[in-house]
């Protein structure tokens, strides 16, 4: 009787007891979307491709996962750097200065996402399984935007004027997951969204991972290949101001999982 009870309580310890993942990546991402911002209404919107950003970058991030017997919380994290120079398709308002369209520019852009994800997850058969729930994604935007401008002495001279923007906004997002493996192959996708439309703006992102792997070490090591996509578009527009920024940022990236 005593070996059974032992038996029953280890089996259990092993199918409560949380499981901890880490991986780590290397990404190459590109950035592509729109800025606009005017001090004075309506605004046209700035194409990245005209200032020469957005091709792909190589960068760095990671994932923990932290799986219990029934939910799962997911934290990950990326960031890229893109430089280029162009022309400015229309005005730009950035750091309290306006460029002029047509403006030859220099711009630089970073940008960072982390995400947290917590799912409550349902089997399917034996190997599956489907999560519902909840995240949180910050979005880190810093921007930097430098061009020669008439100083405004009739000498035909130019002065260099720059906008600079750094900020980190939070968004509360719905989140689905699914995944499953079959032998030593498992595969994972994720989805976390928000659409919100009100009178004078709207929001509107998508949060998306997806990941393949191969356990080369059993459940302790796994070589994996993934996609992720970011992508946030914010619109704000009243009499006086206007504001729109529309950006995609995503690419290809491995890494190597470890299980604990």
């Amino acid at each position: 009787m005593n070996r059974i009870l032992m038996a029953l309580a280890a089996l259990t310890a092993s199918c409560s007891a949380p499981s901890v993942s880490v991986m780590p990546f290397v990404a190459s991402s590109s950035l592509d979307g729109s800025v606009a911002s005017s001090g004075g209404g309506i605004s046209a919107s700035t194409d990245l491709g005209s200032l020469g950003v957005g091709d792909a970058e190589v960068g760095f991030g990671g994932r923990v996962d932290l799986v219990g017997p029934s939910s799962q919380w997911s934290i990950t994290h990326g960031s890229s750097s893109f430089d280029g120079s162009g022309l400015l398709d229309a005005a730009l308002d950035l750091g309290g200065f306006e460029f002029e369209a047509a403006l030859p520019a220099t711009m630089s852009m970073d940008m960072g996402v982390t995400s947290l994800l917590w799912t409550k997850n349902f089997g399917i058969g034996d190997t599956a399984h489907f999560g519902i729930g909840f995240g949180l994604s910050a979005l880190g935007i810093a921007a930097k935007i430098e061009g020669e401008v008439d100083d405004g002495t009739g000498m035909g001279t130019t002065v260099t004027e720059t906008g600079n923007m750094d900020e980190t906004l939070p968004i509360p997002l719905l989140g689905l997951r699914l995944g499953g493996d079959i032998g030593p192959v498992r595969v994972e996708a994720t989805c976390a969204f928000l659409e919100v439309d009100v009178d004078e703006g709207s929001v509107s992102v998508t949060d998306m991972d997806i990941y393949g792997g191969l356990d080369v070490l059993g459940d302790v090591g796994t070589l994996v290949i993934g996609y992720r996509e970011f992508a946030f578009d914010a619109s704000f527009e009243d009499a006086s101001d206007s504001a729109n920024l529309d950006l995609q940022l995503g690419g290809p990236y491995v890494g190597v999982r470890f299980a604990f």
